[in-house]
Formats: structure tokens, C-alpha cells, sequence
């Protein structure tokens, strides 16, 4: 299958924060993917008429980077990857898609509950490959052994523009209580990863997807620190304020500790304090959350689920748009060409068969 992939960015291998290149890499090997970015999406109009791809497929986010993806999507009806939960502004893209994938059932539950009329799927977390993740841990194990005995070091991913440094005061009031660390410099997100032992990445707001440095530090064997919403509420998972596993009856290892919305910052307070000092706490959830990567959250089961989606997706629909829906949403950038081919006495749809 022929397929155009909008993104804002081209994909990049080397970042473990890339939580789709390496989906994509495993997908190339059925499919025959174009990644469309910005500066190449004016072409994807007239080649799409010379050539048409057979699905499109759109990571879609409430950043100012993806927006040009709107204007696509709404003509060119494909595959939504929904990476925001923003519900107020999402009803158009839903509407004009085949099928919408999130990352958790859970959230594609909810979502289906909210638009019945929509399909929506899920499909497992992708993490980064195998060959990278072992090299960034061997990487950081080595460090380790030749600086010999040094504070523990946390790597902090939380782009939140709104709420404060909630991440900031929770390590301040654990420094105050005792605690010893050290903070990863931000001069690299991917250098963050090889030189930490603890990463902690709330993911704030909830989206649908896990964020990506949580997936690159378990497939790192880092212990990891996330707040308890619907896409991690399935894990086996650490509660900081009893540190015992969360759920009423679970028999598997814990693979991170999750944080209470309504009690971030003490939470991650006490999480803190404790991965600072208990090394063998530290060793087991890394450990635990490689082996869980390598069970549920490589290239390999994500594009599993995804070969699946990508042929289902060709034989659906959009739902019927609503009688609501402003006509602007239908343009292409077609018009006035239709409209000068109709005074030539030219069908309108003759663009179609070029």
C-alpha cells in the first residue's frame, strides 16, 4: 500500500523521543510510506491528483507545528493518529476521518462513547527500537562505572506551558527533606536519557498517547515516574504515597511509579525521596519496565496492530458530515480551477482524471 504520513516533523531514528519513526521504519516493510511535512504538503495536491496515494495518515496534535495537518485531513479523508484530548476542538478532525487510533483501550473507549458515529481503534505504545534502547543503557551503565559512586541522577521531560513548575517545587521540598540528586542539564533530550537513572515525565495534560521519554526510558531499563491517567491506569503500577502496587489484586512486577493528578506535587515529592535513596527499588521497576517494553511496547507489536488498521481503514468511510458543517471545511484549492473549466464548458470533475 502507498501511503502519505503528515507529520510535523521528517522522522529521526536517532531521537528515542520519536515515538513514531520507528514505527514507521517497521511499517516500510509491507507499505510504501512518503512522510509529508509542511514545506512539502503544497506538492501532495497536485501529485495526489497525478498519483493518488492509497491512504493518508495523520499525527495529529494541538501544537502550533501540526496545523497545517487540518487542512489536509478535512479533503483528504485517512488514518487520524490523535495525540490530543483537546475535545472541544476535536470534533471536525474526528468527523472527517476513516478511523481515529489512540494508544490506550481505554481512551478509545471513551472516545467511541462520545462519537458513537466515529471508528475508533486502538493500538499498542511504541517505544523506540530494541538496538537503541540497549545501546543508551549500556551507554548510561558505563558512564556509571567510570565516574564510580555519584548521586542519583533524574532526567525531568514536562513541557506543560500552564500549572507552574509543579516538577520544580517537588524537587525542591525533597531536597529539603534530605534528599540527594542530581538534574540531567537539558542540553539534549536524547543525551537526558543515557546519563539518567530515573526519568520522570507526568504528562500533563492527559493526552491519549504515553508520552514518549516515559516508553524510551522503560525500553532503557530506567525507572520511571508518569501520572495515573486512562492510558497508564492499566499498567502494573507504584502508588508514592503507600509504595504498593496500585488496584485491589495484582499479581505482576510493578513497571512505574504513577502520580495522582489531584496530589501532583507531593506525590512526586515523595517519589522522588524514595528513587533517590533505594537503589534496589530503582533496579526493579527498570528492569520490570524493559522486560514489559519488550512484551507490549516495541515497533514490532505496534506495527502488528497497525498493518491491521491501515487495511481496514481503505474500506471505510468518514461518517456523513453534519448539516452543520461550514462549507469551507469542503475547499481544496480547487475551486476557481473548477470554476474556469465550467466557462470552457469543461465538466467541474475533470481534475479528477488527470
Amino acid at each position: 500500500m502507498r501511503i502519505a504520513w503528515f507529520r510535523p516533523t521528517a522522522t529521526d531514528n536517532t531521537d528515542p523521543l520519536d515515538d513514531t519513526a520507528a514505527l514507521i521504519d517497521e511499517l516500510r516493510a509491507a507499505h510504501d510510506i512518503d512522510v509529508v511535512l509542511e514545506q512539502d504538503a503544497h506538492d501532495f495536491v497536485w501529485q495526489q491528483q497525478l498519483r493518488p496515494w492509497d491512504l493518508c495518515v495523520y499525527e495529529l496534535d494541538k501544537t502550533r507545528s501540526h496545523r497545517f495537518i487540518c487542512a489536509y485531513l478535512l479533503n483528504y479523508p485517512g488514518v487520524l493518529l490523535l495525540r490530543s484530548t483537546d475535545i472541544a476542538h476535536l470534533r471536525v478532525p474526528l468527523l472527517a476521518s476513516r478511523v481515529v487510533v489512540t494508544s490506550s483501550a481505554g481512551g478509545a473507549e471513551v472516545l467511541q462513547a462520545m462519537h458513537p458515529e466515529v471508528h475508533v481503534r486502538s493500538a499498542p505504545l511504541c517505544g523506540g527500537s530494541a538496538e537503541s534502547a540497549r545501546r543508551r543503557s549500556n551507554d548510561s551503565q558505563g558512564g556509571a562505572d567510570r565516574s564510580g559512586p555519584r548521586p542519583v541522577r533524574f532526567a525531568v521531560f514536562d513541557r506543560r506551558s500552564r500549572g507552574g513548575d509543579v516538577v520544580g517545587r517537588a524537587l525542591q521540598r525533597a531536597r529539603d527533606a534530605g534528599a540527594t540528586f542530581d538534574l540531567v542539564t537539558r542540553d539534549a533530550d536524547a543525551n537526558m536519557l543515557t546519563q539518567c537513572d530515573v526519568v520522570i515525565a507526568p504528562g500533563w495534560p492527559p493526552t491519549p498517547h504515553v508520552p514518549a521519554a516515559v516508553l524510551a526510558g522503560m525500553a532503557a531499563g530506567k525507572a520511571v515516574v508518569t501520572t495515573e491517567v486512562d492510558a497508564t491506569a492499566e499498567w502494573p503500577a507504584v502508588d508514592p504515597q503507600t509504595w504498593r502496587p496500585r488496584g485491589l489484586a495484582t499479581s505482576e512486577q510493578p513497571i512505574a511509579v504513577t502520580v495522582d493528578p489531584r496530589d501532583e506535587e507531593h506525590s512526586l515529592m515523595l517519589a522522588i525521596r524514595r528513587l533517590s535513596s533505594d537503589a534496589s527499588s530503582r533496579e526493579q521497576l527498570g528492569e520490570a519496565a524493559r522486560i514489559w517494553w519488550q512484551t507490549h511496547a516495541t515497533p514490532a507489536h505496534a506495527a502488528a496492530a497497525w498493518h491491521q488498521i491501515l487495511e481496514e481503514s481503505v474500506r471505510l468511510s468518514p461518517p456523513p458530515r453534519p448539516d452543520d458543517w461550514p462549507p469551507q471545511f469542503g475547499a481544496d484549492g480547487t475551486e476557481l480551477t473548477r470554476d474556469i473549466l465550467s466557462e470552457f464548458g469543461l465538466p467541474r470533475d475533470t481534475l479528477a482524471r488527470w
